[in-house]
């Protein structure tokens, strides 16, 4: 639900409750003013009128006090000429200032309704869920980009990462290898190709705990908003709901819908799990997390003179009112806490990997030698410039590819300003949120970056080879001439790959 949704939903609610209280608490005081006194239950200050003993006769009789022990509707409130101070029992006039005392009784109420909105947690400024929900999408898209989908062979990122890297397993029988060996290769192997994978996989994990995070934030509030409104609805009803007869021995109790907020965080301990480790799946959308929708239209029926509520005495009902919204307070805390913890932790998570398998190998601080240079005369190498040049058109593709990503990364900046807790502040949770995803923005920006670099410097290493050899010169020339064809590489995808995602449309 939208910020505006939920405030004038809250609005209804509190008017819903303080118009009810005033039903209620001016029959009460309807029927303590009918047995001769002022001192109205739950009162928060002394009547204004203290009944003297020579009214009470009066007030058993009194219109204004059968008004409000009957119908007590303020529409249909009596003026206070309505009552001339006539006693009946006694048969003269006496003083009345029953229409004061009920006249404050419905200050009292609106007191409680005040006192009510600012006990609650104040969600009613923001967050729009719209935003976070936006962010929880893009990323997921960014998620699903990266999973492997069962063909190494599409033009898809894990599959151009399945081409390019190289591991320790055994599994390095790849084609290029054969037509490619000698320091260079070497070099590049032990160096660049040996991050794709982990990082392709590193930056999953934290792609997909972001997308988590974003959706647990928001399905924390969605939940609290919602709570927030039940215990005004329940609080509302209990007013006039009558006493429940006594359960059986062994009913189960019903579940209360304030733990919900609480329970969409029972997801978390699997979010923060080390990085390479198997990753969580996603959550799902956070606005179809809670089922519940709360009906603040509520049909009280006719208030009746009779002690068989379920709270007789409103000071009973004000108690288990502030425990219900204090437990309610506590859990959005308890929630915001561990909202906290699960930030902290893939904080020290990201801390602790190496920056190689987070953003790829970073070619500036290697050596100069090895990446593009010729192998040494004295070592066995072999070297075929076309298999050279497609492994720099899959570096050109894979950077590309995460071009593509790094926008959508960045997209979910859009979310920044609606990461808030109550009151509209963010937490420090919120805050540090906002900067992890800036570093996973930059993450991937690095890696598009290294990936381009990669290309070039294979691309002028295969340009390098065929400087001494004219059978090479020759497959080098054809093979450009198939990039231009195809609009690949350097040729063409290259001009697709932008490094800057802060573009107008993109920006927060």
């Amino acid at each position: 639900m939208s910020g505006s949704v939920y405030s004038a939903s809250l609005s209804a609610a509190l008017n819903d409750y303080w118009q009810t209280l005033e039903r209620r608490w001016t029959r009460d005081a309807g029927q303590t003013l009918r047995g001769g006194t002022s001192q109205i239950n739950g009162a928060p200050s002394p009547a204004r009128w203290q009944v003297p003993p020579e009214s009470r006769g009066h007030l058993t009789t009194c219109p204004i006090v059968a008004w409000a022990v009957n119908d007590g509707t303020p529409a249909t409130r009596p003026a206070a000429d309505a009552c001339d101070g006539w006693s009946v029992p006694d048969a003269k006039y006496v003083e009345c200032r029953a229409h004061d005392v009920l006249s404050q009784v419905g200050d009292w109420a609106w007191e409680k309704r005040e006192q009510l909105a600012n006990a609650i947690p104040d969600l009613a400024g923001g967050p729009e869920l719209s935003s976070l929900e936006e962010a929880h999408d893009s990323l997921l898209k960014v998620d699903g980009a990266m999973r492997p989908d069962g063909s190494v062979d599409a033009y898809t990122l894990p599959g151009m990462v399945e081409k390019l890297s190289t591991r320790d397993d055994g599994n390095n029988n790849r084609a290029w290898m054969a037509g490619w060996t000698g320091l260079a290769a070497n070099s590049l192997k032990g160096g660049f190709l040996s991050t794709v994978g982990p990082t392709l996989k590193n930056q999953g994990v934290l792609v997909r705990w972001l997308a988590n995070c974003y959706s647990m934030r928001a399905t924390t509030i969605h939940a609290t908003r919602n709570n927030v409104l039940q215990l005004i609805a329940q609080a509302t009803r209990e007013l006039f709901e009558a006493a429940p007869p006594s359960a059986p021995a062994g009913t189960p109790k019903v579940k209360k819908a304030v733990n919900a907020a609480s329970e969409a965080w029972g997801i978390a301990t699997t979010i923060v799990k080390a990085l390479g480790h198997e990753a969580p799946e996603k959550v799902g959308t956070s606005l179809s997390l809670i089922g519940f929708v709360v009906d603040v239209a509520l049909s009280i029926g006719e208030a009746k003179p009779n002690e068989g509520f379920r709270f007789p005495q409103l000071s009973a009902f004000f108690a288990h009112l502030d425990s219900a919204v204090q437990a309610l307070g506590t859990e959005l805390t308890a929630a915001e806490a561990d909202y906290q913890k699960a930030v902290t932790a893939i904080e020290q998570r990201i801390a602790g990997v190496d920056r190689a398998v987070l953003e790829l190998y970073d070619f500036e601080k290697s050596s100069p030698d090895g990446d593009d240079s010729d192998p040494s005369a004295s070592s066995r190498y072999a070297v075929d410039v076309v298999v050279v040049m497609e492994i720099a058109q899959h570096c050109y593709d894979a950077a590309e590819i995460y071009s593509g990503l790094l926008s959508k990364v960045a997209a979910a900046s859009y979310a920044d300003g609606q990461l808030v807790g109550r009151g509209v502040v963010p937490t420090a949770a919120d805050t540090a949120l906002i900067g992890l995803r800036n570093d996973v923005e930059s993450f991937f920006q690095r890696t598009t970056a290294r990936y381009l670099m990669a290309a070039d410097r294979i691309k002028k290493a295969a340009e390098k080879y065929a400087e001494s050899d004219a059978e090479q010169k020759a497959r080098l020339k054809a093979a450009i001439a198939d990039w231009k064809e195809a609009g690949e590489g350097e040729y063409g995808r290259r001009g697709k790959i932008d490094l800057d995602p802060r573009k107008e449309g993109v920006q927060n």
